[in-house]
Parts: C-alpha cells; sequence; structure tokens
C-alpha cells in the first residue's frame, strides 16, 4: 500500500486527529496511538455502543500512558523520535507544558511531521476557546438553519471533516518536502481555518461586495428554486441539485412550464419565488417513487432525499466496497480513497485500551524488567481492563 513503512504517532481525541490518523492507517502506515491510562474518552461515548470509537480507531496500536508522568513522558517521546508524523490536539500550550512539543521532538527527530489539530489554531483571540464542531461552524459561519433561521446543530461535523482532510492533506505535502530536504515541518491546523474554507462561492461574493445586503445575499442564495428540496405526496423528500438552462428546460417545459425557465436559472428574488411555489405545489401530485420514474431519461440533477441508513444501504455504496466487516463482525464506512495498483486494505480490528503496550514497549528496546517497573509506577498500562472502555467523556 501506498503508506506502508509510514511511522505514525497518534496523541490526539476525539475525531479530526483520530480520522487522520485512520485515513494513515487505511493505506498501510503504522499507526501507534498513544491514549491515557483511562483510555480516550470517545471509547465510552454515551449511545455509541463503541462504534463511534471504532470507526476512527481501526487499524491502530493502542498504547496507554500517563504523560504527566515522567516515565510516560519517556516512553512517548520515545516512540515520537522514531516517527515521521505525530499528530496530537490538545489546546495550544499543553504540549509544550508536558514536554513533547514540536521543538522537544523536533531536536532529536528533524524529520518528524508534527501535526497539531485544535479549534482555532495555535495563534489569535479565539485560540483558547473550548469547542467542538457546532460552536467552530457557528464563529466560521457554516452552522446551517432550518427555514425559520434557527440554527441546526445535529448535523454533520463538517468543521472536524474539513479539517482532518485538510491536515491529511498537508501531511502528505510535507511528508514529499521532507524526502527531498530531510527536515520535517510543524503544521498549525485550524478547524476553524478549514471550516472557512468550505463555501467557496459565498465567501468569495462577500469579501468582494460592497457591504450593502451581503447578509440577504447569503442568505438568498438558499432560495433558489433548482436547488432545492421539495415533499412529495407520501411525505418523502426530492432534492433538485443543478440550476443550469438545460437542467430547467428538461424540468420546466415538460411540466408546461416554460415561462418559467428564465425565472429558475436568474438570481435569488422574486422570480425564484414563482419558480419554487410552482414546484412545491407540483411536486405534491405525486409519490416519490411516481416522480423517479418521471425523471427517468430526462437529464435532470435530482435525487432522493435519503436517511443516513439509507445511503449505507444503497447499492451504489456496496458496489463501490465502501462498507466493509472488520475481525470482530463490526461494520465500517471504507475508505473513499480508490487507487488502482495498491487500492487500500486496512487492517480494521479495533485495538482495546493498551493491548499493544507491552509489545511496543518491546519492540524499542525496553526489558521485561523495565516495563514491570513502568506498569508499576502507573505511568503505562499494559493489560486491557474492560472497565475502563467506560471512561467518561472529557468536560
Amino acid at each position: 500500500m501506498k503508506l506502508t513503512g509510514l511511522r505514525v504517532v497518534d496523541l490526539s481525541q476525539f475525531m479530526p486527529g483520530p480520522f487522520l490518523a485512520a485515513n494513515l492507517a487505511d493505506h498501510g502506515a503504522q499507526v501507534i496511538k498513544i491514549e491515557p491510562v483511562t483510555g480516550d474518552p470517545t471509547r465510552g461515548a454515551p449511545g455509541t455502543d463503541g462504534a463511534f470509537f471504532a470507526a476512527i480507531n481501526r487499524g491502530k496500536r493502542s498504547i496507554a500512558l500517563d504523560l504527566k508522568h515522567p516515565d510516560g513522558r519517556e516512553v512517548a517521546l520515545k516512540l515520537m523520535n522514531d516517527a515521521d508524523v505525530v499528530i496530537e490536539s490538545s489546546r495550544p500550550g499543553v504540549a509544550a507544558r508536558l514536554g513533547i512539543d514540536y521543538e522537544t521532538v523536533s531536536r532529536t527527530n528533524p524529520r518528524v511531521v508534527y501535526c497539531a489539530i485544535t479549534a482555532f489554531g495555535q495563534t489569535g483571540p479565539l485560540s483558547q476557546l473550548p469547542a467542538h464542531d457546532p460552536v467552530v461552524q457557528s464563529l466560521a459561519g457554516t452552522l446551517p438553519r432550518d427555514g425559520r433561521g434557527m440554527p441546526i446543530t445535529t448535523g454533520p461535523s463538517l468543521a472536524a471533516l474539513a479539517g482532518s482532510l485538510t491536515a491529511l492533506s498537508a501531511v502528505l505535502m510535507a511528508l514529499l518536502r521532507t524526502r527531498e530536504t530531510g527536515r520535517g515541518d510543524y503544521i498549525d491546523l485550524s478547524l476553524f481555518d478549514a471550516a472557512l474554507t468550505a463555501q467557496p462561492y459565498l465567501s468569495g461574493r462577500l469579501l468582494n461586495t460592497p457591504d450593502d445586503g451581503s447578509q440577504e445575499m447569503t442568505e438568498g442564495d438558499s432560495g433558489l428554486a433548482l436547488l432545492g428540496s421539495y415533499e412529495t405526496a407520501d411525505s418523502k423528500w426530492l432534492c433538485l441539485g443543478g440550476r443550469e438552462r438545460s437542467f430547467a428546460n428538461n424540468l420546466l417545459t415538460p411540466l408546461g412550464r416554460p415561462d418559467l425557465i428564465a425565472d429558475a436559472i436568474g438570481p435569488a428574488g422574486e422570480g425564484q419565488v414563482r419558480v419554487r411555489a410552482f414546484l412545491t405545489q407540483t411536486f405534491l401530485t405525486r409519490t416519490q417513487e411516481e416522480w423517479l420514474d418521471w425523471f427517468k431519461g430526462r437529464n435532470i440533477s435530482v435525487a432522493p432525499v435519503l436517511s443516513l441508513a439509507e445511503a449505507l444501504d444503497h447499492p451504489h455504496a456496496h458496489e463501490r466496497g465502501m462498507i466493509q466487516m472488520d475481525p470482530s463482525r463490526r461494520n465500517h464506512v471504507a475508505s473513499p480513497i480508490h487507487f488502482r495498483l495498491e487500492p487500500a486494505s486496512p487492517p480494521l480490528a479495533v485495538p482495546h485500551l493498551g493491548e499493544h503496550t507491552e509489545p511496543v514497549l518491546r519492540s524499542i528496546g525496553y526489558s521485561e524488567e523495565r516495563i514491570a517497573e513502568l506498569v508499576g509506577t502507573g505511568a503505562v498500562r499494559g493489560q486491557y481492563d474492560e472497565a475502563l472502555t467506560l471512561a467518561q467523556p472529557a468536560t
């Protein structure tokens, strides 16, 4: 696989960092996940039955360390000094206080690519603000709203996903450069920064248009009739997804309203309101299945609005190999990166807390006597303890 031989130390928790590391593991990287002795908080995320942890930590080796203990820090630094990539997600300043920051690691391992993922970055007035995805999206202007304008906080973790995939790109770019120069780099990856890039069409307009109704312009885009969702007679939904002239013509002409084509491809405003009103009434006259039959062969950008469960069960997802099963028969969403010559073949097994502590310590030169000492001090935890999978999320 593409990343076979790459050594990664993952100190991160929650979604963005672990998801980045899981993507690297999917393509052959050896990822050692350093967890606190009480376990990654997502192991005990309420209502998930371990599924959230499994989805973003599959294919890794787990070692449990107390990084506040000198012996635990010693082990972590030894692992990081031999790593190609280090990923951490603590608040700015925490890694330095623990003595596991980039400056410390790079003195003995100048080739390391050190990726620090935080909500708002290492600098700036928001850098110390604790935040998960909805708060980041709230400040980045990406939190969706319902028809009444009320913010929706239960949607996809856009900021976390954008941040994780941006970090993946940054890590791979840095690794390519390291091959040439022998020098790694420090990546200050902010979820806020990544989320700001998620709306280039709107942000480009807002940054380059005089402030004379910009807010209305932003909200008006959500009223474009051919980029909207419509309820059908059976209380299901269809989503239109293209407002090019050809799509407008192929939809409105057979519906008997070619006079609305100009409005449909025009700007937000009264014309769009007229088209939306017509389509709202029209789509309520048939069931979703009847409309999908009607759309066949008409070259119109349209789809049924599926639940996540329906999407995961869709034949297309399975034909694309996007659902895979691990040795314990837990299903996973697979890597979306499809190489022809070296496809992903992820080791989908989900590690128990500290499952690999002792073999990892042996692999970096610790004797059995020293391992026993480390376990005795509480600096490391080697034996898997079922109770620790219920560690509560950090506050």
